[in-house]
């Protein structure tokens, strides 16, 4: 058995983990920024963001590459690329249970980034929707279509029914 190629299967798993923790760091400034409708701050993690998903598929190549050679050298088919879990159930101890922590490590960060952009979609749709509202109201836009308040304050349903709505100034 070759150490070495165990060794760089574990040095290239760090890599990963280290770029999905990274990846977590700028969700969770995206929803800050998101939260304080910080453009200028959302536009600059952005890019970060960007950079670093090329990074990440970059090493994802040779991620796959050192999981493929420590699968061959421990005799996994090849007809299908190995799970961190299966060549970790074939090696030594001291690095099986390594390799095992860092497979569940790379599960539990996926969750985590799933949650996250989740949370930030719906801030974002959240900040859409009363931004659209907000633009609606100001221009006078709802009434157009008939979705304005009239004068009454009831809904109206016809666009000649409806004023555009006034904002007092003590508003």
């Amino acid at each position: 058995m070759d150490i070495r190629i165990i060794r760089d299967l574990e040095e290239a798993l760090e890599g990963h983990l280290g770029r999905y923790r990274e990846l977590i760091d700028f969700l969770d400034k995206e929803k800050r920024y998101l939260l304080n409708m910080d453009l200028d701050g959302l536009y600059r993690l952005s890019k970060l963001k960007e950079e670093l998903a090329r990074t990440i598929l970059e090493e994802s190549g040779h991620f796959t590459g050192c999981l493929s050679s420590a699968g061959a050298m421990l005799g996994l088919p090849e007809d299908s690329p190995p799970t961190l879990v299966e060549v970790a159930a074939l090696c030594p101890k001291p690095y099986a249970n390594r390799l095992a922590d860092g497979a569940m490590t790379l599960a539990r960060l996926k969750n985590q980034i799933l949650q996250e952009n989740e949370q930030a979609r719906r801030f974002v749709e959240e900040s859409l929707g009363l931004v659209n509202e907000s633009i609606n109201i100001l221009s006078g836009a709802n009434t157009l279509r008939g979705e304005g308040y009239g004068q009454d304050g009831k809904k109206g349903k016809g666009a000649g029914k409806c004023l555009p709505a006034k904002l007092s100034r003590d508003v």
